[in-house]
């Protein structure tokens, strides 16, 4: 990893969610981060400098850090365990890792990994706790209703407020908003004072 001292945010999720396709739409790019059918490709910490700007302030540069997926990969046990250790190292022991981007397949229920992952980043003995944004990936495979309805009860299960969960679709251009709304966000919250 570079050297901490950029303020940094960390994009995760399961695998197979979503995560590569949505810093490609943050960043209007087709190929900065590697999108596969097949879960598990990303199998380091991949760390991306980017300029954020808030919409009243001045740009500034912060670290995006894609972390590699949980759950389904089409790897090894032994693989898939080093990426455990290897993302549990990282949230645990890096001091500028402020916000964390918890990205879940509206398809999907916010499950007890999810959950854990929240749990996890609220309490970094000796560090500060990470905020957490949820976003909603795949929001295309919902009806318009739903999406209200999965917004509401992915915020009570997370424990999160209701304004730090966030839908998108990058595939159908639905909530397309969704990444421009959560890189504000993200100014608002790593802006450096």
């Amino acid at each position: 990893m570079p050297p901490e001292g950029l303020p940094e945010f960390a994009v995760s999720g399961r695998s197979n969610v979503g995560k590569s396709s949505f810093i490609n739409s943050c960043t209007n790019s087709t190929a900065l981060a590697r999108v596969s059918r097949s879960p598990g490709r990303t199998q380091l910490l991949n760390a991306f400098t980017w300029k954020l700007r808030g919409p009243n302030e001045g740009a500034f540069e912060a670290r995006c850090v894609d972390l590699p997926g949980y759950g389904f990969a089409k790897v090894s046990r032994n693989v898939r365990e080093s990426f455990a250790e290897m993302v549990e190292d990282y949230l645990l022991r890096r001091n500028s890792l402020a916000v964390a981007l918890l990205l879940v397949d509206c398809r999907r229920e916010f499950d007890e990994r999810d959950r854990a992952l929240v749990e996890f980043l609220a309490v970094r003995p000796g560090l500060e706790p990470v905020q957490v944004l949820l976003v909603g990936t795949k929001a295309d495979k919902l009806g318009a209703a739903e999406r209200g309805l999965w917004t509401e009860r992915t915020a009570d299960m997370a424990g999160i407020a209701r304004r730090d969960v966030f839908l998108t679709s990058t595939h159908a251009q639905i909530g397309i908003s969704g990444p421009r709304t959560v890189l504000e966000r993200l100014a608002e919250t790593l802006r450096p004072t």
